[in-house]
């Protein structure tokens, strides 16, 4: 093996990420030995704070702390001194159409009336696609679609409604101004972690567990598997003997699209504008498909627009040129041609063909809005399953995959021997 251990450690986390970070904290605090491997070349995962490409830190994964009132990594962040906006921006936004800007209240009844409805319809145990909810001849239907496909990443036909109204939404969502992806890498130091090692195939036995990666082998009494869960739906993580539920809960509960378009110029340029959203849309021609953009994000001279489901996918594949003349055309139609001038650098996100991502975050497929609760289960009593997909409330976000690392660990612990579960998890972190 290329990378060495004293022992074989009790425990194998597989993935750096934020339920991984999340299992690791445990561990460590249980006295448990444990090693992290990771294949990519950071920390992180989908939490990724780029501060090299644009001369500016931006996220370039996740970046709001979703429901955090509730986010246990918003309180971890408040108790490291890592800073997000205190109180929650405005969600009202103003609109560039026909030549002009709009507040249009139509626009925000109506696109924040679909998001609403979906979840309620879930709660009220419907599970029906998300697009039924829609009014196709409604002059703002393709907003909806958009701010619905970057809510759960796919498209309204592949949202599920029951799996919208499982999630807990408290309605606060707090912008991490140092970084989401900075706050995983901080959270992770000083644990065990190797990086550039990827994990092929989890064989659970009778004493133990067997993780095949492209250096080696490594045996653990226990392994949780942090990946996204791509990796393993497509099988470039193999997990011999998985249940039949849990694979077929790898396809009911499929990762989605989401894409970031960032743009950095020479200073404020959108300094005049009251707004820190925009969206960009002519409801007349929707092929030209809405935008809407962060600018000036903590003062920062950036404007980032988001992209999700099929269209993500797409514009990812026909490259990060096209991307950035898609996003520039935008934003010059509403503020004019002279921010072309004013442009010092462009770059993209690439989730979509990430060899170790392949995507944004989970959704469950209309009909199978329950399906992911088959990732709970343990697999032979050794292996455990973390990640996004796997919570139930708050999937699709990190505090949720850290929370289920935590329950991930905890039952490893129990499994190895070390105590029971439910004293595990109670652990600080």
């Amino acid at each position: 093996m290329m990378f060495q251990y004293s022992t074989n450690p009790d425990v194998v986390v597989i993935g750096a990420g934020a339920a991984g970070i999340g299992a690791g904290r445990a561990l460590a605090k249980a006295g448990i030995s444990f090693h992290i491997i990771e294949a990519k070349d950071r920390i992180g995962g989908r939490s990724f704070s780029d501060s090299t490409s644009l001369g500016h830190l931006w996220d370039q994964g996740c970046h709001w702390f979703h429901s955090a009132d509730k986010n246990i990594l918003r309180k971890l962040a408040e108790e490291i001194g890592h800073k997000f906006l205190s109180r929650q921006r405005t969600a009202v936004m103003t609109t560039f159409m026909n030549g002009a800007w709009r507040g249009d209240r139509l626009r925000e009844d109506y696109v924040w009336g679909v998001l609403g409805a979906v979840a309620a319809a879930g709660r009220q145990g419907k599970d029906v696609p998300a697009s039924t909810l829609l009014d196709p001849k409604h002059p703002w239907c393709p907003m909806a679609r958009h701010w619905l496909s970057l809510m759960y990443s796919a498209e309204p036909e592949d949202i599920s409604t029951l799996d919208a109204g499982n999630y807990e939404d408290t309605g606060i969502n707090l912008a991490v101004e140092d970084g989401y992806g900075a706050l995983i890498a901080r959270l992770a130091a000083g644990l065990p972690i190797t990086t550039r090692v990827a994990a092929r195939k989890v064989t659970a036995r009778s004493q133990d567990v067997l993780v095949e990666t492209d250096q080696g082998t490594i045996t653990a009494k226990a392994v949780i598997v942090a990946v996204p869960a791509r990796m393993i739906e497509t099988g470039r993580l193999k997990i011999d003997d998985l249940p039949a539920d849990i694979s077929q809960a790898f396809a009911d509960v499929p990762m989605g699209y989401y894409e970031k378009i960032a743009i950095a110029f020479d200073g404020k340029v959108f300094d005049d504008f009251y707004m820190p959203y925009a969206n960009i849309f002519d409801p007349v021609a929707p092929a030209t498909h809405p935008l809407n953009f962060e600018l000036h994000p903590f003062g920062r001279p950036l404007a980032i627009t988001h992209i999700a489901g099929h269209f993500a996918r797409d514009m990812e594949r026909e490259g990060e040129p096209g991307m950035i003349d898609f996003a520039l055309s935008a934003l010059v139609r509403a503020f004019g041609s002279d921010l072309r001038k004013r442009i010092k650098k462009a770059t993209t996100t690439h989730w979509s063909s990430d060899v170790f991502i392949k995507g944004a975050y989970s959704c469950a497929k209309p009909g199978r809005g329950d399906a992911r609760r088959a990732f709970a289960a343990p697999i032979r009593g050794r292996i455990f399953l973390a990640g996004e997909h796997v919570h139930q409330t708050f999937q699709a976000t990190a505090h949720g995959a850290f929370e289920t690392g935590l329950r991930a660990a905890a039952s490893a612990i129990s499994a190895v021997g070390h105590g029971a579960a439910s004293e595990a998890q109670t652990l600080p972190v």
